[in-house]
């Protein structure tokens, strides 16, 4: 499931992961929030990850993909917040297809993580 995080500064836009992802998740709480801030020019996207993340259905997979196409170049900056190993390593590794500066945080550094899509 997809969180709408509303405790973030005005120009960040966040979103917490748990449990299993859905593509009615991505279809009912990502795309239209995406689709709503880019209205406003580039994206500062805020990513949290905790622990119970398990992982995302085909579906979901798919609209990923979608959301990923969709707005490739929509991003200014993207923050990833997990202790996650896998994940953090995924996304350091591949951060280079990424058309955006990206760097990983661990949950203990979210604030850094805000202060960073800030500057």
């Amino acid at each position: 499931m997809f969180t709408h995080l509303t405790d973030l500064p005005p120009d960040i836009l966040g979103f917490e992961a748990c449990g299993k992802l859905t593509a009615a998740d991505y279809e009912t709480v990502l795309m239209p929030a995406m689709d709503a801030a880019v209205k406003s020019g580039p994206v500062r996207l805020f990513f949290v990850m905790p622990d119970g993340f398990h992982g995302m259905e085909m579906a979901a997979m798919l609209d990923d993909l979608a959301f990923g196409l969709k707005h490739f170049r929509d991003f200014k900056k993207f923050a990833f917040v997990t202790d996650n190993a896998t994940m953090a390593g995924l996304t350091r590794n591949f951060a280079f297809v990424i058309p955006v500066e990206t760097r990983v945080f661990s949950l203990a550094e979210r604030n850094e993580a805000i202060s960073w899509l800030q500057a």
